[in-house]
């Protein structure tokens, strides 16, 4: 018998092929076992084309189509394969579908997408992208971080928010106009009030901007250098916000008590000489300072900030760091302070910073000088890189009550984000409350000794102009600046009885102290170029 793969010659019961290892059909050992002969007739081997009653294929014939067969059956089972694992891919990705959907949907990150727009309170808490389940177009938008630093309710209803926008990397954003953005107003109800945004408009050279710098005399200040630091760091602070007209700078000071060293100003000669006034004694009232340069920044428009350092712990204040945070949350104002030193209580000043929407700073006693003026530049140019958002308010009701105010992108932006920050349109707040200033008068005794030339020399130019205006009030005279009219009327001693003119034409009243005393100071202030001697008292 032979192979019927290869046609080699077998021996009779063979179940393989001793050259190409085939097995060996039944049919060919049983060819062996009869003594048929591979060319004579047999019975139709399955899998042959032979219809019955033709001869049979030689074996050498039928290898070809042998290893036909064989490959046909690999095909065959490589197909049987692929449509499995199709099968299988199929039912795992229906399984995802299915079971994993929830969770992608809480997780836009798992999706391509951008997480959901988060809504800040007072603060101004940025949204981060676009809602989970977006579009196509709203992932395709610059997704926006706002950050509302200000509101500036001096026009209501016309209000104007000071607000940062930044992208994802924490870059400023340009291209952004008044249509692209909407403002919702919400009563205390939860009612919407629809606004009409006018202006969107990043803050420019002539915009108004009002720094209230706030400055520790305590006598800890006297150590290490630190007050001479702190000047040298306002000195070029001054000079810098002074390059522009439209900036105003205030300079209040602080021991135990709270000090208007000079009142807001453009002019840096005036402030230049409230800061070297400056001298170190008593204790720490920060938060009665602080609340002062609240009350006396609410009266000014436009943006509005206080900068304020301390070398130690508030110990002498009537009011209390609530009463600081809440005065900042009514008037829209942000307060920024700095650490002097390791005797400060970092934490306290960073809560009490963040809950007025401002920062926190700490400086080193070592470089301090240097250390402040970066840190007043910086604060400084974070406020110069506000947009100022301008819309009119449609809400007229609860006034004296804080309100939610909704910035959001519209649906026709470029950008998308949304913020929200609360206010109060009409504040009620006194022009300032006067217990916690300075004493009652600037000079208490000038009408009773004469004053060296040394000590009038150390008063800044703004206290100057006071204290010599101040023996005019005590016998009753009226006055035209505006400042000094204001004034005086925060003084319990004051009462005007004369008009300028009237007190001007009747014989002096004054005795020899008082006469002396207006004359050093006029001197002093002649000899300073004081902006206050061109002006009619």
């Amino acid at each position: 018998m032979f192979c019927e793969n290869c046609g080699e010659r077998l021996q009779p019961g063979s179940a393989f092929c001793p050259r190409c290892g085939a097995r060996v059909s039944s049919d060919a050992q049983e060819t062996g076992r009869t003594g048929r002969m591979p060319h004579q007739p047999a019975q139709q081997a399955p899998g042959t084309n032979a219809a019955p009653g033709q001869q049979a294929p030689l074996p050498h014939q039928a290898a070809p189509q042998a290893g036909q067969q064989s490959n046909q059956q690999k095909w065959r089972t490589a197909a049987i394969v692929a449509v499995c694992v199709v099968v299988l891919l199929a039912i795992v990705a229906v399984c995802l579908l299915v079971f994993g959907g929830k969770d992608n949907a809480a997780d836009p990150a798992a999706t391509g997408g951008q997480p959901a727009a988060t809504q800040g309170a007072s603060n101004g808490t940025a949204p981060n992208g676009s809602a989970p389940g977006g579009t196509s177009a709203d992932q395709a938008k610059t997704a926006l971080n706002l950050f509302v630093s200000q509101v500036d309710n001096a026009a209501f209803p016309q209000m104007t928010l000071y607000v940062r926008l930044t992208d994802q990397a924490g870059a400023e954003v340009s291209g952004v106009d008044a249509s692209q953005f909407s403002v919702v107003e919400l009563g205390s109800d939860g009612t919407e009030h629809q606004a009409t945004v006018s202006e969107v408009l990043p803050v420019g050279e002539g915009d108004m901007m009002n720094i209230n710098l706030v400055v520790d005399q305590s006598a800890s200040m006297s150590r290490e250098g630190k007050i001479g630091n702190a000047k040298a760091a306002a000195h070029a602070f001054i000079d810098e916000i002074t390059a522009l007209s439209t900036n105003n700078a205030e300079i209040t000071s602080f021991d135990d008590r709270v000090y208007n060293r000079q009142p807001f100003t453009s002019n840096a000669v005036l402030l230049d000489s409230a800061v070297d006034a400056l001298s170190t004694d008593g204790d720490t009232a920060l938060y009665d300072a602080l609340y002062w340069a609240l009350q006396r920044t609410n009266m000014r428009s436009g943006s509005r900030v206080v900068i304020a350092f301390t070398d130690g712990e508030e110990n002498s204040s009537r009011y209390s760091a609530s009463d600081v945070i809440e005065l900042s949350r009514m008037t829209g104002i942000p307060v920024y302070l700095v650490g002097v030193g390791d005797e400060v209580d970092a934490s306290s000043l960073r809560s009490l910073a963040t809950s007025c929407n401002g920062q926190y700073f700490d400086a080193s006693t070592a470089d301090l000088a240097q250390a402040l003026q970066g840190i007043y530049e910086s604060i400084y140019a974070d406020q110069r890189s506000m947009y100022r958002v301008v819309y009119t308010s449609t809400f007229e009701g609860e006034t004296t009550a804080y309100r939610t105010v909704r910035l959001a992108c519209t649906n026709a932006s470029a950008f998308q984000g949304t913020v929200e920050a609360s206010y109060m349109p009409v504040d009620n707040v006194s022009a300032y409350e006067n217990s916690v200033n300075m004493n009652d008068y600037v000079l208490e005794d000038s009408a009773s000794r004469y004053y060296s030339t040394s000590e009038l020399q150390d008063m800044s130019l703004w206290e100057l102009y006071l204290a010599r205006n101040e023996i005019f009030a005590r016998h009753g005279r009226g006055f035209k600046n505006q400042d000094l009219v204001d004034y005086f009327a925060t003084r319990s001693w004051y009462t005007e009885r004369y008009t300028p003119e009237q007190f001007d034409a009747m014989t002096s009243p004054l005795n020899d102290y008082e006469r002396k005393n207006v004359e050093a100071m006029y001197a002093i202030e002649a000899e300073r170029n004081s902006p206050y001697l061109v002006t009619a008292d």
